[in-house]
């Protein structure tokens, strides 16, 4: 079943696999594509394979197909003419936040004997309070 153009938009980072027959000199199009979302079924029945090199849908759209292909074929580049390739999406990792505010809570409390200490190491903040039941917290940030 072939996806809509918006459908597509929204799927541009999914793997691209023709729909039906597609003839040599087609330019892909949302019309071409199979919905991914029916894929982890056809390969768990055997009915699909995708190889490591299947381009994704953002790639293939405008793209000259260079051979006429059977339905449930991965689009690849060697089936493909003018394919644009999709800029990596950088993974940001999680800033690191300053804890100056579980300090000063810590310096701020009313009782001025209870000891308390604030360890950051291998991105895990500890707070360990001696005081009373021997209190020791820790979560990753």
């Amino acid at each position: 079943m072939s996806m809509s153009a918006e459908h597509a938009a929204e799927l541009k980072n999914e793997l691209a696999v023709v729909c039906c027959r597609t003839e040599e000199g087609t330019i892909i199009s949302a019309d071409n594509l199979e919905d991914p979302a029916i894929f982890p079924d056809m390969v768990d029945s055997g009915l699909l394979e995708i190889p490591a090199d299947c381009l994704k849908i953002g790639e293939v759209m405008g793209a000259k197909l260079l051979k006429t292909i059977d339905s449930l074929t991965p689009l690849t580049p060697d089936l493909l003419e003018g394919v644009v390739k999709a800029e990596e999406e950088k993974k940001e990792e999680p800033a690191v936040e300053e804890v100056p505010a579980v300090e000063a809570i810590v310096e701020e409390t009313e009782e001025p004997e209870m000891e308390a200490e604030v360890i950051i190491e291998g991105g895990v903040l500890r707070i360990k309070i001696e005081e009373g039941k021997g209190i020791d917290i820790e979560f990753p940030l």
